[in-house]
């Protein structure tokens, strides 16, 4: 592959799935959660698996489930992006590693359910979010989705909320030369400071959307956050919000990246 670009949390493939339409950002709701409609259709598979009710968690990205030592190549060293194993916080660590490049991403097949880490103390009592669906029922290697949204109002009013880890690397996301960037450096939590932008048809008919992405040791991570029907909330301005909120959840250390995560 030549090219990945990583698109409100929404990857798209230039050569593998070439003209998916450009953005792949969620823009229609499927019984009330806001799903990557076109990319499922491209890719065959449901975008929307068994709901996640999250339950408890400790303040900051929970443990992992599914501890047990990966196989590493020889020559790792320890505590290093390329540990898999490691137990060391690397909050703040960007990875310039793409999944399509030499070396390749060691996360490529190991990113984890992402609403597992998102508990409903932080999603239903926090951010106000009504419900939580998984994204492509877990069954991805490259990136997992969160998608949750409030309760409808009687105009059909609602805010979308998608949260993606995604083993492509900042780098990538913010090559998409179709982003149209708002603050290059936001800050989020502690060291790590993010990218928002808009993508051209982010804007359509009464909804509006806007995307906050930072990277991480694994890739980076994505928070989308949508308003359709008139309601009132400016998408940028939750975006920043609810991203300081959820970054100290997501994963922080190499040994929680494990596809069974959740």
């Amino acid at each position: 592959m030549k090219y990945l670009a990583g698109v409100d949390g929404i990857i798209f493939w230039r050569t593998a799935v070439r003209d998916l339409g450009g953005d792949m950002a969620a823009r229609r709701y499927q019984r009330r959660f806001w799903v990557p409609i076109a990319l499922v259709t491209a890719l065959g598979f449901l975008a929307t698996g068994c709901s996640s009710s999250g339950g408890a968690a400790p303040t900051g990205a929970s443990s992992s489930s599914n501890s047990s030592l990966l196989p590493t190549p020889p020559g790792t060293v320890p505590d290093s992006i390329e540990d898999v194993n490691s137990t060391k916080d690397m909050t703040g660590v960007v990875t310039t590693l793409s999944d399509h490049d030499s070396p390749r991403n060691p996360y490529f097949d190991l990113i984890p359910n992402v609403c597992a880490f998102l508990p409903d103390s932080l999603t239903k009592d926090r951010l106000g979010m009504a419900e939580k669906n998984t994204g492509f029922a877990g069954k991805h290697s490259l990136l997992q989705l969160c998608n949750m949204a409030t309760t409808s109002g009687p105009n059909y009013e609602q805010l979308g909320l998608v949260v993606t880890i995604q083993a492509t690397s900042i780098a990538d996301v913010s090559s998409n030369p179709e982003h149209r960037d708002i603050d290059k450096s936001v800050p989020v939590w502690r060291n790590v400071t993010g990218v928002l932008y808009k993508n051209p048809a982010d804007d359509t008919q009464g909804d509006q959307v806007c995307n906050l992405a930072w990277g991480t040791f694994y890739g980076s991570a994505v928070v989308t956050v949508s308003t359709t029907g008139g309601y009132k909330a400016d998408p940028c301005s939750k975006a920043r919000e609810f991203s300081a909120e959820i970054a100290p959840y997501l994963p922080s250390r190499p040994v929680q990246m494990r596809p069974s995560e959740g």
